[in-house]
Parts: structure tokens; C-alpha cells; sequence
């Protein structure tokens, strides 16, 4: 068996010119968010760098960039189609951030999380962070704070921001030098880091912050998450795998509309999310059913058409050609980012 090795891919500034930096390093990051210079003589000045880690579960990395404007709108998370977290530590620099109408101001220390399923625009000086993206299938938390953690911002001046800043550095030094055994506990450390937090991050958006889901729930949604590819995916299954009752997980799952319309709806939610990197030729629908976890093309089709009011052929026909407008840079031959982000959902 080979063992896994994490891979690294660095951008730098040196030897290029300032327009050629910024369009090496926009095509870099295209897959997280489309850049634009903040400065009108960027022509002449701007810098930036990147170096990024795969460590197969979840990717790490440094980055440093001249001022920038950067968006991610639905039709970049559609056309990227990844459902990950990514977890920022600003070494350096200030910033404005609008999620979805919430903003927030960033300085130097700050940690911010964002969920790349969801729209954001923001604004950097010079600056230099450091980021983690993992899977949300590896974040064990309520839905509720889940849903309330895009665009949190810990304080870097609170000791929670230096406690979980340190971890991060430490994670971002070391994963380079890891291989074998190591991998899976970094893993481990990976997601424990962005379940911290965004669970301190989001507390300060939830109403009641003593109300939590069980744990089980949270446990049984991240089982289902990771195993929407598998074909036996069912009810049974996860009974099999918690040792629970059917009647144990329908009554928990019956706040939700049931665990057999859970399933599907996750299954429809990837199958939407990944329209426009499953490709167009022949055979899409039938790959992306299987992608889901759906039996046949045909029942695919048919759930398809009842949740989105179209056929899946002309959905991804119709995300194609708006991925091939809207973004050049990502329809040109797939980019090694886009390639590793979508490597996370399918590595457990």
C-alpha cells in the first residue's frame, strides 16, 4: 500500500511582474474566491504569495497579498461546488467582511470562519493569514450553529483567539513533515480546531446558547454526510452503525420530516452543489447520480425534478455555460486547488 504524503504548491512573486503576480495568484485562489485589486496602480506594485498544503483530509496554508477586494456569489459556489469551512488567523492586516448583510471588521490576531456553501464579499489591506478548509462532514456541531457560524469572528485579543491561533500555526508549521500514522491525527486536530471555533464564534449569534442538539443527532448527520456516495446509504445502515432502534432514530430524526427525507434532501443539496464540475459529456447525469448516492439515473432524475422543477441534464448544461462566462479562469483546464477541495468530500 503507498503511503499518503501531503503534497504542497507554492505561488511566489519572485521573477514575475506585478500584473503577471496577480494573475498567477488570482487563478491560485479562484476556487475559494474571485479577487480583484483594492488599489487603481496595482499595474505597478502589487505582491502576493501563497503556499498550501494537501494533507488528504484537509488542506492548510499561508498566504500573503497587496490590498484586495474578494466575493464568492452563488455562481462561484455553484460552479466550484465544494461544501467546506475555511478557517482564517490574520497574522497581519485589517479587513472588512459582509456576509449576507452581516458585517464585521478584522484586525491583526483576528480568527473569522466562513462556510463556502454561502455568499460573502470582503475588503484586505496588505495582509498575510493563514487558512484551514475541511469538509463539513469532519464538523460535528448543531445545525443551528452551523448556520449561524459564516462570517464569525473570534477577537484576536481574547485568550480563545491565541489558544486556537497557536494551534493553527502549529498544524500549518508541522503538517508539511507528515506522513502515515500522523495523517489521521492531524485530521483530528483539523477538526477539532474549526468545530472550536465556530462553535465560540457562533455562540454570540445564537439566542439561547444552552440549547444544543443531542449529541447523537449531531454524530448520526455527520455518518450521513460522509456516506451520501454509498449506495446502501439507508435508515438500516445507520441503525447498523449506532446500534440503535428504527424506532429510536425515526423519533429523532422526526423534528427534521424523517431520516429516509433527510437522506434524500442531502443527497439532492450535493447533487445541486456539484452542477457545474461534474462536467457535460456523455454519461453526466448517470455520474452524478452515483456522485449522490442514487440507485439508478432515473430515480435521480425524477427526485431531482421534484425538489429544483428541472431535469438535472439541463441544470448542469445550464450551470456549465454560466461557469464558462461568469468565470474563464475556472472552465480553462481544472486548477489544483479545485482538484484538492474536491478530494476533501470524498477522503473519511
Amino acid at each position: 500500500m503507498t503511503e499518503t504524503v501531503v503534497t504542497s504548491v507554492e505561488v511566489a512573486a519572485a521573477g514575475l511582474q506585478p500584473v503577471d503576480n496577480f494573475e498567477h495568484w488570482r487563478a491560485a485562489v479562484a476556487s475559494i474566491f474571485d479577487v480583484s485589486p483594492a488599489e487603481p496602480d496595482f499595474r505597478s506594485s502589487f505582491s502576493a504569495s501563497l503556499k498550501t498544503h494537501n494533507a488528504g483530509n484537509f488542506l492548510i496554508g499561508s498566504s500573503s497579498a497587496s490590498p484586495l477586494k474578494f466575493r464568492r456569489n452563488e455562481s462561484l459556489v455553484s460552479a466550484v461546488g465544494v461544501d467546506h469551512f475555511l478557517f482564517q488567523l490574520y497574522c497581519s492586516g485589517i479587513g472588512e467582511i459582509d456576509t449576507e448583510g452581516r458585517e464585521s471588521k478584522l484586525k491583526t490576531g483576528d480568527l473569522v470562519c466562513f462556510d463556502l456553501s454561502r455568499r460573502m464579499t470582503s475588503w484586505a489591506s496588505d495582509l498575510h493569514v493563514l487558512s484551514l478548509v475541511v469538509p463539513r462532514a469532519l464538523v460535528q456541531l448543531p445545525q443551528r450553529t452551523l448556520d449561524a457560524a459564516h462570517g464569525t469572528v473570534i477577537d484576536g485579543n481574547s485568550p480563545m483567539a491565541a489558544l486556537l491561533g497557536q494551534q493553527l500555526v502549529a498544524l500549518h508549521d508541522a503538517t508539511p513533515r507528515l506522513s502515515g500514522t500522523d495523517l489521521p491525527l492531524a485530521t483530528t486536530l483539523a477538526s477539532t480546531l474549526v468545530t472550536v471555533g465556530l462553535s465560540v464564534a457562533s455562540t454570540r449569534r445564537l439566542e439561547d446558547p444552552n440549547v444544543i442538539l443531542p449529541m447523537n443527532l449531531q454524530a448520526i448527520r455527520a455518518y450521513i454526510d460522509r456516506n451520501l456516495s454509498h449506495l446502501k446509504l439507508s435508515p438500516e445502515m445507520v441503525c447498523r452503525h449506532f446500534a440503535m432502534s428504527r424506532s429510536a432514530l425515526y423519533r429523532l430524526f422526526e423534528p427534521l420530516g424523517g431520516i429516509a427525507n433527510y437522506i434524500r434532501d442531502r443527497r439532492l443539496d450535493r447533487a445541486n452543489l456539484h452542477l457545474a464540475s461534474i462536467g457535460t459529456g456523455r454519461g453526466a447525469v448517470a455520474r452524478l447520480a452515483l456522485l449522490c448516492g442514487f440507485p439508478s439515473d432515473t430515480a435521480f432524475a425524477r427526485a431531482f425534478r421534484q425538489r429544483f422543477g428541472v431535469n438535472p441534464r439541463e441544470a448542469i448544461m445550464n450551470a456549465e455555460v454560466h461557469k464558462r462566462d461568469a468565470f474563464p479562469h475556472l472552465a480553462r483546464e481544472r486548477n489544483w486547488l479545485q482538484g484538492w477541495m474536491e478530494s476533501l468530500a470524498v477522503r473519511h
